[in-house]
C-alpha cells in the first residue's frame, strides 16, 4: 500500500484562495455571509487533496481534512494581512471610504427615522475614524493578523470538515464473491 500524498501543496492552494477572497476590498464582504471564503478555501483544499489519491493508497481520513483545513487557514491568514497592508499601502485608504459612505448614509437614515437618538452619528463617526486611524498602523496591522491566525484557521477546518463530507468520501467497495460450489 502506497503512503497518502503531502498536505502542503493543496493546503497553500487553499490558503491562496482564502487569502486572495479575504484581502481584495469588494471580494472580501464575501466573508460577512458565515466566513463563506474562509470555508470555500478549506474545502477546496480538501477536494484538491483528494484529487491526488490513487486506488492503491490508503482512504483519506477526516483528521487529513482537519489538518488541511488549519494549515490553508494560517496560509490564508498570512496572505490576507499582507494583501491587505499592500492595497492601503498602493491604492490608499479604498475599503475604509466605502465602509464609511455605507455607514453615513445607514446611519442617516436611521436618524431621519428615529431609529437611533440624535447626535449617534457623530459619535459613530468619531469611533470610525479613530478605529480606522488604529488599523493603519503597524500596531494596527498585527493585530489583525493575530485574529487572523486565529479565526482563520478555524472556519478553514470547518470547510475542510465540508469538504470532507462532500468529497473525502470512501470509493465503495464491491463485496466479496462467494467461492465457486463444485
Amino acid at each position: 500500500m502506497l503512503e497518502k500524498p503531502s498536505k502542503l501543496r493543496s493546503a497553500i492552494l487553499g490558503g491562496l484562495i482564502i487569502g486572495a477572497i479575504s484581502g481584495i476590498p469588494g471580494l472580501n464582504l464575501l466573508n460577512c455571509c458565515c466566513c463563506a471564503g474562509i470555508l470555500l478555501g478549506g474545502a477546496i483544499s480538501v477536494y484538491l487533496y483528494r484529487r491526488e489519491f490513487t486506488s492503491e493508497m490508503p482512504p483519506m481520513e477526516s483528521s487529513d481534512a482537519l489538518i488541511l483545513g488549519i494549515i490553508a487557514g494560517i496560509v490564508g491568514a498570512l496572505i490576507t494581512t499582507f494583501l491587505s497592508a499592500m492595497i492601503s499601502l498602493i491604492l490608499g485608504p479604498v475599503e475604509t471610504e466605502m465602509m464609511r459612505n455605507f455607514m453615513e448614509k445607514l446611519t442617516q437614515k436611521l436618524e431621519d427615522r428615529g431609529s437611533i437618538p440624535q447626535g449617534t452619528l457623530d459619535n459613530m463617526r468619531d469611533q470610525f475614524e479613530q478605529a480606522m486611524k488604529e488599523g493603519g498602523t503597524v500596531g494596527g496591522i498585527l493585530r489583525s493578523l493575530v485574529y487572523a491566525l486565529i479565526l482563520y484557521p478555524i472556519f478553514s477546518m470547518l470547510g475542510g470538515l465540508i469538504g470532507f463530507g462532500i468529497f473525502g468520501k470512501k470509493k465503495p467497495t464491491a463485496p466479496p464473491t462467494p467461492p465457486l460450489q463444485q
